[in-house]
């Protein structure tokens, strides 16, 4: 994807670039896109969008081209009118964000699904629900004044004649709110009056919460769903942790992390890695003191060392670092490079021998 985003032209509107570079990622819109959504289509909202929220497009492009593909590999349409998916600017990054009715169409469509539906439950409507072996549930909305909401569920019936359901009271769902990233920085740079109560918020859960329950009664379902609604869960996931993501050529979702300072390295135990006890053995220093040199590893040995600590280096960044921090794949690749070296060793010493 990357190159065929065309660099901005600083003399072309932000609008206009964006419609070129897009139209470039046309052929590989077209790749991953489902039937039911045509290539034209997805740009022509997609366009429409940016016009429409223009602080996407003082976002990073690239963030902003990720979303759309991956709207294009879910085959949701990012107009934030149906509901199926939102573009929404967060800092100088573009988040996807999709909508509960983004997760039953995906459901739907998979074909393994025969019903998916969420609703609100209030104070006044007749609602039994029961969790085990023969689990209940029950609703009978009320009559005209229904009352302030108390729960929220969502159940899925599959084909194969199985169901699943859960239920999230109110309380539990406005915890799932607060939690969010997303609402932490909406109700940071809220409007306030001069009493500190809210006047104006940009949050889909102070304008659309119902909405958000619903969606967050079907994330509790998500891993009984099709793999396509786990991955637009693990997306929301991720968005509510303060990050981005994005589902890659794969299929797999991809989470950009932002840079973190590397931990300070931590010397190793005083007898020394694998790796300095084995160039001590190899050398013939039984000295503690690792400032002491041998002479008697002559510059075939000394070569090698080097080679080794090199390849061992580039398998495993934690290899300065306590073993306890070293993953088992390090750990397989370290061990690796250490037989390697002592075999290579044993050919120099062969070699010198001769």
């Amino acid at each position: 994807m990357a190159n065929n985003v065309a660099k901005s032209d600083e003399s072309v509107p932000a609008i206009e670039s964006v419609r070129r570079q897009l139209e470039l990622m046309a052929p590989e819109f077209s790749k991953v896109l489902p039937q039911h959504l045509p290539v034209d289509r997805l740009l022509r909202i997609a366009m429409t969008t940016a016009r429409n929220t223009p602080k996407l497009l003082d976002c990073d492009r690239t963030s902003l081209f990720s979303a759309i593909m991956t709207c294009a590999q879910l085959g949701l349409e990012p107009d934030g009118v149906l509901g199926q998916a939102y573009l929404i600017p967060y800092g100088n990054k573009v988040q996807l964000v999709v909508g509960y009715k983004g997760l039953i169409s995906l459901a739907r469509n998979s074909g393994d699904v025969m019903n998916i539906s969420a609703h609100e439950v209030r104070e006044k409507d007749h609602f039994k629900f029961s969790f085990g072996l023969n689990e209940i549930l029950e609703h009978t909305p009320a009559r005209g004044d229904r009352g302030d909401i108390t729960h929220f569920y969502a159940v899925a019936r599959f084909k194969s004649g199985g169901a699943h359901m859960d239920v999230r009271t109110v309380e539990e769902v406005e915890a799932t709110r607060d939690a969010s990233n997303g609402y932490k920085s909406a109700l940071r740079y809220a409007k306030r009056d001069k009493e500190g109560n809210i006047t104006s918020i940009n949050s889909p859960w102070h304008d659309h919460f119902v909405e958000m329950g619903k969606k967050t009664a079907i994330r509790a379902i998500a891993k009984y769903l099709p793999m396509s609604v786990q991955r637009a869960v693990a997306l929301q996931d991720a968005n509510d942790r303060g990050q981005t993501a994005h589902v890659d050529r794969f299929g797999d979702v991809t989470v950009d992390a932002e840079y973190a300072e590397p931990a300070p390295q931590v010397q190793l135990e005083k007898s020394g890695s694998k790796l300095d006890n084995l160039e001590k053995e190899i050398s013939g220093d039984d000295s503690d003191d690792s400032d002491d040199s041998d002479d008697s590893a002559g510059p075939d040995d000394s070569a090698v060392l080097a080679a080794g600590r090199k390849a061992a280096s580039a398998g495993s960044d934690a290899l300065s670092y306590h073993l306890d921090n070293v993953t088992l794949a390090q750990r397989a690749t370290l061990d690796k490079n250490i037989k390697e070296l002592k075999t290579s060793a044993e050919e120099a010493d062969a070699l010198k021998g001769k």
